[in-house]
């Protein structure tokens, strides 16, 4: 318990730090936009870039990871978009915002770095191959279902999702890493280690933005609908990926304790974002990631102190 706290506790941490440095007014809003693109646009794409591209093809194409994680994703977002349509009487584009905000883990600003350090580099492509399944195929799909409730007369959104998708530049890493894997491309010494910086620099950066964003943040008024989105993300969203690889029973171990605790991050920031841009559901959304990132604080401990124990019940069945 005291390593996995000596691990944990510096990450979050560097959350609170960015949340007083935003309460001080230390770093303002304009500055936490600066941190997050130079995150975003260049220390984070680093960072997968170098990983995927230092991987042979077959570590990083893993159906069975894919096929676990990516079902369960699904199955707990179409059951709370169901829930939000059925109990919480919510409109198509809140629905979306619901269940992106129930499945979406923080992956790029909070997962890579801390199970990264919990785990070790061995676990960065199982994590990598969840996360292309999130930007590839969840973020595309939500982004498909808000435009269609944008666009109710019927003009075909496809088009710009598909620019979108393709030139953020999360994806362009992803795809460019993949293709300098197959090509087993090789670069200068240099060029090498200025990834590895701009690598490194994601994980301190961006948790240190998480914090400055979500200072000031309101909690929502439907505490309702905020509770059930939290207890799907922390809780329901592992549960289904853990029910998922004792099904598969062909993941190794450490792939199935990586891609665990992912699922059971907080909420992903980009869906304030996206929320904010379609100008719907954006209190609740704000109010999720502020949530989820304080109640992980503890979920997430709690699910590294038994990880162990829960990986050992799946060993029986894997090779």
């Amino acid at each position: 318990m005291a390593q996995i706290t000596s691990i944990i506790l510096p990450f979050f941490s560097l959350i609170a730090l960015g949340w007083i440095g935003g309460k001080t007014k230390i770093v303002s809003s304009e500055g936490m936009r600066g941190i997050n693109g130079f995150v975003f646009y260049f220390a984070l794409p680093a960072l997968l870039f170098r990983a995927l591209a230092s991987r042979t093809p077959s570590e990083i194409w893993q159906p069975d990871i894919l096929l676990a994680y990516g079902g369960a994703t699904l199955l707990v977002y179409g059951a709370t978009r169901l829930i939000a349509k059925r109990v919480f009487k919510l409109d198509p584009a809140c629905q979306t915002l619901f269940s992106f905000g129930s499945t979406m883990p923080n992956v790029g600003f909070m997962g890579l770095p801390l199970i990264i350090g919990l785990l070790g580099t061995q676990a960065t492509v199982p994590l990598i191959v969840a996360l292309s399944f999130d930007l590839i195929f969840m973020l595309p799909l939500s982004l498909f279902l808000l435009e269609t409730a944008k666009h109710a007369d019927g003009t075909n959104p496809l088009g710009k999702i598909l620019r979108g998708t393709l030139l953020n530049p999360v994806v362009i890493a992803i795809l460019t890493g993949v293709a300098a894997s197959i090509l087993d491309l090789r670069w200068p010494d240099g060029v090498d280690y200025l990834l590895e910086l701009l690598g490194r620099s994601a994980g301190p950066a961006a948790l240190f933005a998480i914090g400055v964003a979500l200072f000031g943040r309101p909690i929502a008024e439907n505490r309702a609908e905020l509770a059930v989105m939290s207890i799907a993300k922390l809780v329901a969203h592992p549960v289904a990926v853990f029910i998922a690889f004792y099904s598969l029973g062909t993941v190794s171990g450490l792939e199935a304790q990586a891609v665990l605790l992912l699922a059971g991050l907080p909420t992903a920031g980009n869906v304030f974002v996206i929320a904010t841009t379609y100008d719907r559901y954006i209190v609740r959304s704000s109010s999720i990631v502020l949530v989820t990132t304080a109640v992980g604080v503890i979920s997430f401990s709690v699910l590294t102190l038994y990880i162990d124990p829960l990986i050992a019940a799946l060993r029986p069945l894997v090779p």
